[in-house]
């Protein structure tokens, strides 16, 4: 896990700084293009997972967010956007990598909801659901998953492990780029 928070520490920063979400400005309309752009990535990254078999002990399943942003585009009236299959793992260890990105949004995701919250007239039951993560247990569940990728990682499958990292955070860059179908 240090390895993966050190090696992609520059493309998280990059990419978060591309999150429209602290804009001031930002509007509902804007947020609702920002949660397609989401689910467009997120929707195609979440099915390659399932069918990749990633270990049972990181509860893949639980996690799952593109329920969560399918609820919060509903919310805001807005339409389901195709999905981008864009930067998808090739292997279990590309995954892991894939799904620590993933992961690791939910986290951020307790700040961006409680600053969007009150400004766009929001909450986890409407319109912030894929930023709520999960609410109290984000934490608890963040060091489950922690616990999981340490006992899951071989050692010789670390490079592979920050090589999907790598590429799902290149992948939430091009999305964020790139306009909503």
């Amino acid at each position: 896990m240090a390895r993966l928070k050190s090696e992609t520490q520059a493309l998280h920063e990059a990419t978060e700084a591309r999150m429209p979400v602290m804009d001031p400005g930002l509007t509902r309309a804007d947020y609702a293009r920002l949660l397609a752009q989401m689910h467009a990535l997120i929707a195609p990254l979440e099915a390659r997972l399932l069918a990749l078999d990633l270990p049972a002990s990181l509860a893949l399943p639980e996690r799952l967010k593109t329920p969560a942003l399918r609820r919060d585009l509903a919310a805001l009236n807005a339409a389901v956007p195709a999905p981008r299959p864009d930067g998808l793992p090739g292997s279990v260890a590309e995954g892991l990598g894939t799904l620590y990105v993933l992961e690791g949004g939910t986290l951020g995701g307790q700040i961006i909801s409680r600053h969007l919250g009150p400004r766009l007239g929001l909450d986890a039951g409407a319109g912030l659901a894929y930023f709520s993560g999960y609410g109290p247990q984000t934490g608890p569940m963040w060091k489950r998953f922690a616990e999981a990728m340490t006992r899951e990682v071989a050692p010789e499958d670390g490079a592979a492990v920050v090589a999907g990292a790598r590429a799902t955070f290149l992948a939430f860059g091009r999305a964020l780029d790139t306009p909503p179908d």
